[in-house]
């Protein structure tokens, strides 16, 4: 949860609620709210679990986005998910605000059953999905719709990152160990666009498919399933279309960190094909027919750099982030992220050196 997320109060009658305002533009006759939580709040953005107002009493999440993220999150709910043999949540559908570019998105909650890398079950689980989505083959219209994952993307990620810490490396506010740490990360960036080419031809070899882009544990959720949990899985708005690197990461704070070898034993079944003429319903995923598998020459050892790779480019996409909350020159200002990038640092040094891209000790 947001650090904000203390400075809602929310109305003594939950209706009054902004996020329960909108559903009921959806469900006119629903009731008010048992209770609602916040689950995440930030300046522009916010997520909600209204409790008893959708089908049967159940949950609903509200998930406040920018209009366009939250267009491509209803996409991906209604035209991919919908055609694939997973268990999917319930997308109920999106209200834009009276005031445009933001609008709230309705989505069946997943539960509270937590996922854990550190159950087997759970990797094998997540390893099989993620299979079956990146296999799935998509129209080159839902293709042109998702924004781009690929290595220029975190390229361009990168270049921000040196160049917004690179501004403040003498900032007199910094002690000297805060400047130091700045210059070694600069310097880490440095290290790393010395090397992106050999990431770019690694990657030219592997198809490429919709990425989730935050496959971690608080976007993860189980279910009861008929003879093994099932997994559900939320929160699209960093996906795109690119190589499924980030999704396979291992060991990073809070990566799933799926099973890499049931990963590759699913990518070479017997996987239908898709093909051009025959759309599925939606449109979005070709439909099917009976071929050989897409990857027998595939090897976990390959899998595992990628994963390597997909470590590298989330804690690129980590550190953005971080970087760009930096709003000032005073130590207020950069606190924060001065604090968050020395828990970043080690994890990119080791990152680093999983790819052989620094000398070990």
């Amino acid at each position: 949860m947001s650090d904000h997320a203390s400075k809602e109060t929310l109305p003594a009658n939950l209706a009054d609620h902004r996020a329960v305002k909108a559903w009921r533009q959806l469900q006119p006759e629903c009731p008010a709210p048992e209770r609602i939580e916040i689950l995440k709040l930030k300046t522009k953005s916010a997520v909600y679990r209204l409790a008893g107002v959708g089908p049967g009493g159940s949950a609903v999440v509200a998930k406040r986005s920018r209009v366009a993220t939250a267009a491509m999150e209803r996409a991906i709910y209604d035209e991919f998910l919908a055609d694939l043999p997973l268990p999917v949540l319930h997308c109920y559908g999106f209200v834009p605000e009276p005031a445009g570019g933001f609008g709230w998105l309705f989505v069946e909650d997943a539960g509270k059953h937590a996922y854990s890398p550190d159950s087997g079950e759970h990797r094998a689980l997540a390893a099989r999905w993620l299979g079956t989505i990146h296999h799935a083959q998509l129209s080159t219209d839902f293709q042109a719709r998702l924004p781009d994952r690929g290595p220029a993307h975190y390229l361009q990620l990168l270049r921000s990152v040196r160049a917004k810490l690179f501004e403040h490396v003498d900032n007199p506010v910094l002690f000297a160990d805060e400047a130091a740490l700045l210059r070694t990360v600069v310097s880490q960036c440095d290290v790393i666009e010395g090397r992106w080419r050999e990431l770019e031809e690694f990657f030219k070899g592997w198809p490429r498919s919709l990425v989730h882009g935050d496959f971690v544990i608080k976007n993860l959720k189980l279910r009861n399933g008929v003879t093994e949990p099932a997994l559900l899985v939320y929160d699209w708005e960093m996906a795109g279309w690119g190589v499924p690197a980030t999704d396979l990461a291992q060991s990073l704070g809070t990566c799933a960190s799926p099973d890499l070898e049931t990963y590759c034993a699913v990518l070479k079944q017997d996987f239908p094909e898709r093909v051009n003429d025959a759309p599925s319903p939606s449109g979005a995923v070709r439909t099917l027919k009976r071929a050989e598998a897409r990857a027998p020459k595939l090897r976990v050892r390959d899998l595992r750099r990628l994963a390597d790779y997909g470590r590298l480019l989330r804690l690129v996409d980590k550190i953005y982030w971080n970087a760009v909350s930096i709003g000032g020159n005073t130590r207020e200002f950069l606190l924060r992220p001065v604090l968050t990038l020395k828990h970043y640092e080690p994890e990119l040094t080791a990152a680093l050196r999983a790819l052989d891209w620094m000398p070990h000790d």
